[in-house]
């Protein structure tokens, strides 16, 4: 029977001929739904749903595909996402085997660019290359001419900087290494070119190139990618993590220029945010907020990578015991400032890989008063060693997480041969025991970290397989069913919108997501092998394959 809101003559929007997967509380599975005003109205059979289609009707045959909710990436950087598609240098690997592969794509860039411009570059990563180490000023230096050179890693935690570029932001052996921070240093004394955590702000926050009309533009370009992926709405964790305040500018001139597409909600980098380290940060502002953009939050980051071993561990790493990482701040400085944050009205989203930082991260949070917490919803992000007993305490505050379930296909070989061992590493991303407490949490890729597809982090979460095919905490995989939901209606839930978007509800925000199969009924193997076909938002086809039938 056809479930509508209103009797209508006609509805703007018409998807039929496939399955229509709800996502709701029910799990209803239809063939048809209609939206008007960017809204759902009715899910039906065909011809229920036919008879609201006229004149001016899109109507979108879905040929015997499958419409999902449109995907909600809990957690990725835009800007910077945006910047490395546009970046003169590819560093990752693939395509490069060793720095010398790199260090070609450098020279390349140099004689195509002119003296003095920045050579940028994304993506490396030490311990996929032959060498098995960042690369340096001295492996840069010989093939970079008379141009500054920045390399990004991939985990963005990292960068390495070729002299002249140390020289422009006036880092030399007398620099102090910042707080939360270290600039590599040789046994003279004088900086390799290699910078962590804190310290690549010194260089990457004062490049010249992101202006907020340069900004603007490297986010449509991360739109674009979304959509081709059927994500339809971003939770930016970390808006000015990279452009500064230009990034907000940058998303303030799309909204004006009515060229955002994709919904973002926007967690701002806390050292941006005025008050702040006074302890006395401004309110939120919601005056401004609209279906494509709202400040949902504000993001603070604890600690690493535990693929850089800057991520804070409890036990020393697997190939260095006497090495635990790093907290970025320390304990009372981010307890301070996360009830700073609660009394203002703010919800919280703290970046946490290693279980000493989740540590700290829980205990700021179980501060704020009352065992069910303040219903501001607060977050770990990544919480990607968080323990048994931390998944406890979690439940009893209401802390949210959001996993970055694809660290298993990309990293798990390596967190188990070398950074954590096999115990520790088969636990990384435990969706059963949050599930099992009953905590809320989202799925995220964490782009441009790793690739944006949703199915593939979806297919991560269900089948646990490494890079070396091996399945990695085989007890810790979910039914496709929970992993859905963690891309769809329980991500929506993490930025408080679960009544929104997130599944296919009557009065709910038509964004849909055409895909070239049913990932319930395949074979799970094969899940991240489905293509996205079209994705819609507010009732509107914004991006189509060819094959994908639209007509009106």
């Amino acid at each position: 029977m056809q479930e509508s809101l209103r009797e209508e003559p006609a509805a703007d929007f018409v998807a039929l001929g496939g399955t229509v997967l709800a996502l709701d509380p029910a799990g209803r599975r239809v063939r048809a739904l209609a939206a008007t005003g960017g809204r759902i109205t009715a899910l039906g059979s065909e011809r229920e749903i036919s008879g609201l289609i006229g004149p001016e009707t899109t109507v979108l045959d879905l040929a015997e595909r499958t419409v999902i909710p449109g995907f909600v990436e809990s957690h990725n950087h835009p800007a910077f996402f945006g910047m490395t598609l546009a970046a003169p240098v590819d560093a990752g690997s693939p395509p490069n085997d060793t720095i010398a592969d790199i260090a070609g794509r450098v020279a390349q860039a140099a004689k195509e660019l002119g003296p003095g411009e920045w050579i940028r570059g994304f993506r490396y990563d030490d311990t996929l290359l032959a060498d098995g180490r960042h690369p340096t000023r001295a492996d840069l230096d010989p093939v970079s001419g008379r141009n500054p050179v920045v390399l990004t890693h991939v985990s963005g935690h990292f960068c390495t900087a070729n002299s002249l570029a140390l020289r422009e932001v006036g880092i030399t052996a007398e620099t102090p290494d910042p707080p939360g921070g270290l600039i590599v240093r040789d046994a003279r004394g004088e900086p390799t070119g290699v910078l962590v955590e804190t310290a690549a702000f010194l260089v990457t926050s004062r490049l010249p190139g992101q202006s907020a009309g340069e900004l603007a533009e490297a986010l449509l370009l991360a739109d674009e990618e979304y959509l081709a992926n059927g994500v339809t709405s971003v939770h930016d964790t970390g808006i000015g993590l990279i452009g500064g305040a230009a990034e907000l500018e940058a998303y303030a001139l799309l909204r004006r220029a009515g060229k955002l597409r994709v919904r973002v909600r926007g967690y701002l980098f806390h050292d941006l945010l005025p008050g702040l380290a006074e302890g006395t940060p401004e309110a939120p502002d919601t005056g401004g907020a609209d279906d494509k953009f709202a400040m949902t939050g504000v993001k603070i980051v604890a600690d690493g990578s535990i693929q850089g071993k800057t991520g804070c561990l409890a036990e020393g790493y697997t190939c260095d015991p006497d090495e635990h990482g790093m907290m970025l701040l320390e304990p009372a400085e981010l307890g301070r400032r996360i009830a700073a944050l609660d009394a203002a009205g703010w919800q919280v989203a703290v970046h946490g890989n290693g279980d000493a930082a989740i540590d700290a991260i829980i205990d700021g949070y179980s501060r704020l008063g009352s065992p069910t917490g303040t219903g501001r919803r607060h977050r770990i992000e990544h919480c990607q060693t968080v323990r048994e007993d931390q998944l406890d305490r979690m439940a009893a505050h209401d802390v949210l997480a959001s996993f970055f379930v694809k660290h298993v296909y990309y990293w798990g070989d390596r967190h188990r041969d070398v950074f954590l061992g096999p115990e520790r590493a088969r636990r990384i991303s435990p969706l059963v025991s949050a599930r099992s407490r009953g905590i809320h949490f989202g799925l995220h890729s964490d782009t441009p970290v790793t690739p944006v597809p949703p199915l593939e982090g979806i297919w991560c979460a269900v089948r646990r397989v490494t890079r070396q095919g091996k399945v990695l905490g085989p007890e810790q995989a979910v039914d496709v069913d929970a992993a859905l939901r963690g891309y769809t209606i329980d991500a929506a839930y993490l930025a408080g919108e679960e009544n929104l978007k997130g599944s296919l509800e009557i009065g709910k925000l038509a964004d849909l997501a055409v895909l070239s199969g049913d990932p319930t009924t395949i074979d799970p193997d094969r899940i991240r092998e489905l293509t996205v076909e079209a994705t819609v938002s507010g009732g509107e086809v914004v991006w189509r394959r060819e094959t994908a039938g639209v007509t009106r």
